[in-house]
């Protein structure tokens, strides 16, 4: 299993250096602020220092390779921020109370995050540089899962519901994961074989093709250590006996599924994984179960 792990995170490493090759150090960027207001030039001081904040961008008089236009409108109904990357679709943010900073923090989140020149540069680097200077500069995300896992034992279907959470570090079209799960069967026989409990702590890397869309599919591996327990019949004990077994060993598995909402601060992710365990659960004390159980899990999360 520790060659599968080098293997995995070798390819992933590789795929982070080739997509981010192309990825510049810092993109110099003007920035325009049009407003009505009295204090322009106080809040175009503002733009520039949210877009400081930034490890991907640097604020700048001249020379930019990229442009930020930040129009801040006021209507009877309420305050709006509306921010542009050059000629890209421009994303509009409604400022809550009085809380304008706070409004302009998230349109410069979903702007910075989709500059074309940021994600298509001219220039190249070598493949480490960049890669490490990518995984720097990308983006946290966090979230939480709704899931089904379901798993054949001895021939006959078994599922439970669970919950997972998710921390993924995002660098242009590469994903790298790490995801804890736990799930519980809430009703069951005692006296017919089931999966009762399921718990992993997986590692994933995961490619979207169509990463500076709005939605995008992705394909991606995985790499975790599973627990598994079982409940039912144990012939071993006693004719009438019936026991629970639990398991723990690794896995290796396949996930893909489709994100929607890419663009804004919330996202919407719907999956479906298959793991392959490289153990058998075997009970030799009870006799509760002695197969090789892989599980399908299907369900989707919010990430923020």
């Amino acid at each position: 299993m520790r060659a599968a792990w080098l293997t995995l995170a070798g390819v992933g490493w590789l795929a982070l250096g080739a997509s981010a090759a192309r990825a510049q150090s810092t993109t110099r960027t003007c920035v325009e602020v049009v407003t009505r207001q009295t204090d322009a030039e106080e809040l175009r001081r503002l733009v520039m220092d949210e877009l400081d904040r930034h490890k991907t961008h640097r604020a700048a008089e001249g020379d930019c390779e990229s442009h930020l236009r930040v129009e801040i409108i006021a209507l009877d109904v309420g305050r709006y921020v509306t921010a542009r990357m050059n000629t890209e679709v421009p994303h509009r943010e409604r400022v809550e109370g009085d809380d304008l900073e706070a409004a302009i923090s998230r349109a410069l989140r979903v702007v910075l995050h989709n500059d074309p020149v940021r994600l298509r540069g001219p220039r190249q680097e070598d493949v480490f540089r960049a890669s490490v200077r990518a995984l720097r500069d990308g983006q946290f995300l966090y979230g939480a899962e709704a899931f089904q896992v379901v798993g054949v034992v001895d021939g006959e279907v078994s599922s439970a519901p669970g919950l997972a959470f998710v921390v993924r570090r995002e660098v242009l079209a590469w994903h790298l994961a790490a995801r804890l799960s736990f799930a519980h069967r809430l009703d069951g026989n005692p006296e017919q074989l089931a999966l009762t409990g399921h718990a992993g702590l997986q590692l994933q890397v995961s490619w979207f093709p169509w990463y500076s869309g709005d939605t995008s599919a992705y394909v991606g591996g995985l790499l975790g250590v599973d627990h598994v327990r079982f409940e039912g019949p144990a012939p071993l004990h006693g004719p009438q006996d019936t026991a629970t077994f639990s398991k723990t060993g690794f896995g290796l598995g396949l996930r893909t599924g489709v994100e929607f909402f890419r663009t804004t601060t919330g996202r919407l992710d719907v999956f479906a994984q298959a793991v392959l365990p490289a153990y058998a659960a075997t009970d030799e004390e009870g006799g509760v179960v002695d197969s090789w159980v892989p599980t399908v899990t299907v369900g989707a999360g919010m990430l923020f």
